[in-house]
């Protein structure tokens, strides 16, 4: 089991976790886009392309190029950590197990905090648009993780115990409350926005809260894969709602 939990964390299964979401969402994009002018995407994942492309990093070479390196990096990171230990797929089928258990242990939580938890969640989505929702859903599990916890928490993190000197406690609290405001916030921004209420607000912060604590403990891999899971169940239930 410390063996399980140890690795379960690391960058390197995290990253082996998400290729295969990465991947669905992709076939997804394409398929729900496929000849449509406007292209649906999730939010976290067009606010990346943003910054990429402010900052000239979005040709395919680059994009490629900066994919081989992160790929290559935390391949090194696993190496110089735990050796040349073969991936293990026992630990992959725990994680994904696990990763299913939290899902319904946030379903649940979420339930309990707001129990208008499927209209704030999704919206008025009618059966018809499982699709569209499906990738919104693999979306926010993958990017909105990214952002939000793998980079956001991080960054406060790092900016807390290491400029502001913070001790550990006091700074992931700080770094999961402040990464679950603006994880909140985010979803009442732009043109295709949700409508701002102090309800959804309090909802999306009890859900960033939850997210980010399941980020520090269990690690990035198993958190995208909760939150994909969630939203799928959600999904579920308003498709057989409707």
């Amino acid at each position: 089991m410390n063996r399980y939990l140890t690795l379960s964390r690391t960058p390197w299964y995290s990253l082996v976790m998400v290729l295969p979401l990465a991947a669905i969402y992709e076939g997804l994009a394409w398929l729900v886009n496929w000849q449509s002018e406007v292209q649906l995407r999730n939010g976290a994942d067009v606010l990346l392309r943003m910054l990429l492309r402010t900052f000239g990093l979005a040709t395919p070479r680059l994009l490629g190029a900066l994919l081989a390196a992160g790929l290559l990096a935390v391949w090194l990171w696993q190496r110089y950590r735990h050796g040349d230990e073969p991936l293990q797929p026992s630990i992959l089928a725990g994680m994904l197990a696990e990763s299913a258990l939290w899902a319904g242990v946030l379903l649940v939580a979420l339930l309990a905090a707001d129990s208008l938890l499927l209209r704030l969640a999704m919206g008025a989505n009618a059966a018809g648009a499982v699709l569209p929702t499906a990738l919104l859903s693999i979306g926010a599990g993958l990017y909105e993780e990214a952002v939000f916890r793998l980079g956001l928490i991080g960054v406060l993190l790092l900016l807390f115990r290491r400029v502001l000197l913070w001790h550990t406690l006091p700074a992931k609290v700080g770094a999961v409350a402040a990464a679950a405001l603006v994880f909140a916030l985010f979803h009442h921004i732009g043109p295709t926005a949700e409508p701002f209420s102090w309800n959804s607000l309090a909802y999306r912060s009890v859900a960033g809260v939850l997210l980010g604590a399941l980020f520090i403990v269990r690690g990035f891999g198993i958190t995208a894969y909760a939150h994909t899971g969630y939203d799928l169940v959600v999904l579920g239930l308003l498709t057989v709602h409707s």
